[in-house]
């Protein structure tokens, strides 16, 4: 079996935590681990999943690879880089197409297809779930993978099975978008309706040939070698999975998944995810509480205190405060949206840490660890100072790239202070203090 994590998306739903050029695949939550490093530890336990594939794009290769690294498995996955943001048919399509090219996939071959940023446990049972179903891909199926509902959630979209196929697996009789409320509550009453959780498996012959009948304009383009479609990527047109294929296929099997699963998408979905304190409160980071409960308090740099707080929802970073009730956080994308509006939507890269802000300068400071990289572009009209802390700050350069690069991979991690001011008013740190 081959395994594709798609890891090219760029959600917004977590703001301010997750962010346009942060998206929660590289949140970890205060787990130690991102998302994303806990998905590709959990495809590396598997003993028969034989090669696994990053599928991310040029603007988040860097966190792709310094997560990689952080959980020494550079060398273990292969990273392939989409040439612009394309929904899940055509990034998927183009996966496939690798591991036909560089992976030599057979046209028989099980080929696993699963988010990036989904929380699953135990994964002893997903992963055996995965093994057992290796077969039946191979017996010119699409297999999806379906979670019991706990709730009414009216954030996923349902699959409703039929005739039972296999010990495992079903015959997928509808895929049913986003409910409302009302529907919500009776597919939770109706033992036939499942969460879909948007994890397939299929052989490279059957993707092909369901692609080809359901989603032709799709097909024509994915039609050609892997260089060509590279070279015509940006022209894929912009379709879901679910809705260029799956929906439309007679082919299709539901496997369900007895584990405990979350897509992490929205604040309400990591309340309901996490771990609960006597108060029914998740707490996550420096967080002091009295009288709160029922509640999700997220702290990523400053000590966050309530009183006296029922059903909320607090997410504190270095640049932004969110503050909800619970049950609302869906509307997360329409304050995004004004956000990025007024330019006021992205966060700083990892590394940078915000000092201090006026109107006349901004301070950062920035540090890398060893091997790592980071890009910075100096804006026009602004002028730059960099202040080396430490004593090896000579070991470090500049490339033709703009990259700053550290050859030593023994020395320990270096920080610079980095002053940005308006041009011609260059501050000291002296005339800081």
């Amino acid at each position: 079996m081959k395994a594709i994590i798609l890891a090219g998306g760029g959600g917004t739903r977590l703001w301010p935590l997750s962010r346009e050029d942060f998206p929660k695949q590289f949140l970890n939550f205060g787990l130690g681990l991102s998302l994303l490093q806990r998905t590709v530890q959990r495809l590396l336990k598997a003993p028969f999943i034989e090669e696994v594939v990053i599928a991310t794009n040029a603007h988040h290769l860097a966190l792709v690879e310094r997560q990689l690294k952080k959980i020494n498995a550079w060398e273990k996955v292969q990273i392939l880089i989409e040439p612009c943001r394309k929904n899940t048919a055509p990034a998927i399509g183009l996966a496939v197409k690798y591991l036909e090219r560089f992976c030599k996939a057979k046209k028989n071959d099980s080929i696993l297809v699963l988010p990036s940023d989904h929380l699953i446990e135990p994964e002893e049972i997903f992963l055996d779930a995965l093994e057992q179903m290796k077969k039946v891909a191979q017996e010119k199926w699409l297999i999806t993978f379906g979670i019991r509902p706990l709730r009414p959630e009216t954030g996923y979209g349902y699959i409703e099975i039929g005739r039972k196929y296999h010990a495992l697996a079903f015959e997928a009789t509808r895929f049913v978008e986003k409910p409302d409320l009302k529907l919500a509550q009776k597919y939770l009453a109706d033992p036939k309706f499942y969460w879909n959780a948007g994890i397939f498996m299929f052989s490279p012959q059957t993707f092909w040939e369901e692609i080809k009948e359901h989603a032709p304009s799709l097909s024509g383009l994915l039609d050609a070698d892997y260089e060509q479609v590279i070279r015509e990527f940006d022209r894929m047109p912009d379709l879901s999975i679910d809705y260029a294929v799956m929906e439309k296929s007679k082919k299709v099997l539901v496997c369900p998944l007895a584990v405990s699963w979350s897509d992490v998408g929205s604040w309400d979905s990591v309340y309901e995810a996490f771990e609960k304190d006597q108060n029914q409160n998740v707490k996550i980071g420096s967080v002091l509480d009295i009288d709160t409960k029922n509640s999700l308090i997220v702290s990523n740099n400053r000590l966050v205190s309530t009183i006296g707080l029922e059903e909320m929802l607090i997410v504190e970073t270095e640049d932004a405060i969110f503050i909800s009730k619970k049950g609302e956080s869906q509307r997360v994308k329409h304050l995004v949206k004004e956000l990025a509006e007024k330019g006021k939507a992205k966060r700083l890269p990892p590394g940078f840490v915000l000092l201090d802000k006026t109107e006349e300068y901004e301070i950062k400071k920035v540090s890398l660890s060893p091997m790592e990289k980071m890009s910075y572009a100096q804006k026009e009209g602004i002028d730059v100072q960099w202040v080396t802390l430490g004593e090896n700050g000579d070991e470090w350069t500049l490339n033709e790239n703009g990259h700053w690069e550290n050859f030593n991979p023994t020395s320990e991690q270096m920080s610079w202070i980095l002053i940005e001011t308006k041009a011609n008013r260059l501050l000291s740190l002296s005339s800081l203090s």
